[in-house]
């Protein structure tokens, strides 16, 4: 196992790779178009230098998707296509990696503990601000979050449901909203057109919805130990600088309506970053600090960067396939009916295993000539991100709970089964009054 605090040169040339690819990212999406090579070729580079450190289904998960990725551009030759759309395999998601690769930097700002009056430990009120807090905090540094109070609360005892599942809740209903998330920046980059506003007008009741049944089902059972809970000693006054981060977004987004959200929070989660460590430290020591993480903490990238490169190799073949093809759809028009069908069938391949991004690629093309609505095709991909995470026992967020926390396969399914199903439900009657 790699001994992150001494990384080994094609490690760290490989962070550096990283961050290059970053700001190239950046640059080629406020118009400079020369730049999305220089991204692309980064983050190949950047790949080929850390392939070892995946591990064999890892690597076997990749060729699939890159397999299943040449599979569709052969039939588009065999139907007449006679491109190669190398550019686009190595851009297809270069956007994606570079916001995962981007927000990592913000775990050198944000402090889950701070400083000052803390909440509770024990009770109603402390089981409250304990899954508020995973929730928040999440929403800007995604699983280290869960992490960071998984392991503070199972210093204590094992994880029991309310725990586990306060957790599980809180941290994946962030994705409904949180621009710093691989889900969102998965959804706004398939189902393009879609405006942020208008997809939270549809995703934060749902986020509200979601986190008032996890309130309510251990409110007022028996089972749910509320009197006793023991919570995650949270300040909420750390919230700042992710209250910060969301502030900027929004401002940068009204300053450059064309530029590409995905771009505007890979940038300003460098630029905060840079900003805050400066004003806590020095200039000279906040660019140290950035070059270390670039070095010793972008290279743990290495799976997300193999599982988004290479379905972006697929979905590049798919959408060859079925924009040569033009296959004929048998429905008129996106309506409700079909936004439900389709969610539900995402959240069953979610709940069987299949990863959320597989399925979206899939669905995106071939739901395109359908001409969906933008933003109900976000949500309904954002829903299965986000309830696929928790309801899905092979999900990457139930594995992170199954092999760290002992919470059993089994567990992971039956104890959010009910949440699973009332989510469907909540997200169901958004779709209907959103297409109605």
């Amino acid at each position: 196992m790699l001994d992150n605090s001494r990384p080994t040169p094609q490690h760290r040339l490989a962070g550096v790779l990283l961050l290059v690819m970053i700001v190239a990212s950046v640059l080629s999406g406020f118009g400079l178009s020369d730049f999305l090579w220089v991204s692309g070729f980064s983050a190949l580079s950047a790949l080929v230098l850390l392939w070892s450190r995946n591990r064999r289904a890892q690597r076997i998960q990749c060729f699939v998707f890159v397999a299943i990725g040449f599979t569709c551009l052969a039939f588009a030759w065999s139907h007449g296509y006679d491109g190669f759309p190398i550019k686009q395999m190595l851009t297809q998601n270069h956007l994606l990696i570079s916001l995962l690769s981007a927000v990592s930097f913000l775990r050198l700002i944000t402090d889950t503990r701070g400083t000052g009056r803390q909440i509770p430990r024990t009770g109603k009120k402390a089981f409250l601000q304990t899954l508020t807090g995973v929730h928040f905090f999440s929403s800007v540094i995604n699983l280290s979050a869960l992490i960071i109070f998984g392991d503070a609360l199972a210093k204590k005892q094992k994880l029991d449901r309310t725990t586990a599942t306060s957790l599980q809740r809180g941290f994946s209903l962030a994705a409904l909203w949180s621009p710093f998330f691989a889900a969102m920046g998965t959804c706004l980059l398939y189902a393009p057109g879609t405006k942020l506003p208008d997809l939270w007008l549809l995703s934060m009741p749902l986020c509200f919805f979601g986190l008032a049944i996890t309130w309510t089902e251990y409110r007022f059972s028996q089972s749910g130990r509320m009197d006793t809970f023991e919570g995650y000693p949270v300040n909420f006054r750390a919230l700042l600088v992710p209250s910060l981060m969301v502030v900027c977004i929004l401002a940068a987004n009204s300053l450059f309506p064309d530029v590409s959200v995905l771009v505007l929070v890979s940038a300003l989660s460098l630029i905060v970053t840079a900003l805050v460590a400066t004003f806590r430290e020095s200039f000279f020591q906040a660019i140290r600090t950035v070059r270390n993480f670039s070095c010793t903490r972008l290279p743990d990238m290495y799976a997300e960067l193999g599982l988004f490169f290479s379905t972006g190799v697929m979905a590049t073949g798919i959408s060859v396939l079925v924009a040569k093809t033009q296959p004929t759809l048998d429905a008129v028009g996106f309506t409700a009916g079909i936004a439900i069908a389709l969610l539900a069938i995402l959240l069953l391949l979610a709940v069987a295993g299949v990863h959320a991004i597989v399925s979206i690629v899939a669905a995106s093309a071939i739901v395109m000539p359908l001409n969906p609505e933008p933003a109900v095709l976000a949500f309904i991909f954002l829903v299965t991100w986000s309830v696929g995470a928790t309801g899905g026992p092979i999900s990457g967020l139930n594995l992170a709970m199954q092999s760290r926390y002992g919470v059993g396969m089994l567990q992971c399914f039956t104890w959010n089964l009910r949440y699973t199903i009332g989510m469907f439900l909540g997200a169901s009657a958004i779709i209907l009054v959103a297409l109605g």
